[in-house]
């Protein structure tokens, strides 16, 4: 198998692939702090994505854009071209997911203390 690798020079924060008439946006979305999330959203040319996917966390953004372009490159690999000039049109879902994801990680944040006085429970 041979990998690919997405080169670029510049930093890379979103990205537009094409195959045929599926469209993929890549996108590099801040999740809280210092985590990172790549966020890929799939569909047709017009309308709302219709698969959604997030890859992550990393803990800082030059893990989050390794990882994007490597999943960039894997994509070239089967038949996806890049195009860096097309506008994302997916912002705001890519955004909404970031939201969704940052929830998540503040709903399972909790205060936990042992207290060796509490019997454990037995099932």
């Amino acid at each position: 198998m041979k990998l690919h690798y997405f080169h670029g020079r510049t930093p890379l924060h979103t990205l537009v692939l094409w195959q045929g008439r599926r469209r993929l946006e890549l996108h590099i979305k801040k999740v809280a702090g210092d985590v990172w999330s790549v966020v890929i959203l799939a569909g047709g040319p017009d309308g709302q994505p219709e698969i959604t996917r997030c890859r992550g966390p990393y803990r800082d953004r030059e893990k989050a854009e390794a990882a994007l372009r490597q999943l960039a490159g894997n994509l070239l690999e089967q038949g996806y071209n890049p195009n860096r000039d097309e506008p994302v049109q997916w912002t705001v879902c890519a955004q909404r997911l970031a939201r969704d994801l940052r929830q998540q990680a503040e709903a399972n944040e909790g205060q936990y203390r042992f207290d060796p006085e509490q019997p454990e429970p037995t099932f």
